[in-house]
């Protein structure tokens, strides 16, 4: 199984587009959320035997500040959640 190592962050800007030229530059912010997770890996030695080692792999995606904030919601919720209620 995959296991969570780290949670990192860039924040990054994207401008909107103009309504007329007279208006100023107005920017928009975006989180890419990036996770680091554990992922293993085997390699066959010369010897015939398995060998587990670790490595990293990242998932990475952006999310608006109106859709980070429901994520966090969504993640509080599901960290109090019972057994019963999952589908």
């Amino acid at each position: 199984m995959n296991t969570l190592v780290s949670v990192r962050t860039n924040i990054v800007y994207a401008k909107k587009k103009k309504q007329d030229e007279k208006a100023e530059d107005e920017f928009v912010r975006h989180q890419e959320l990036i996770f680091l997770v554990d992922k293993p890996t085997y390699r066959y030695s010369n010897e015939g035997e398995i060998i587990r080692e670790r490595g990293l792999d990242e998932v990475r995606f952006t999310v608006s500040d109106k859709a980070f904030e429901k994520l966090i919601e969504l993640l509080e919720k599901l960290k109090d959640v019972d057994e019963s209620e999952l589908s």
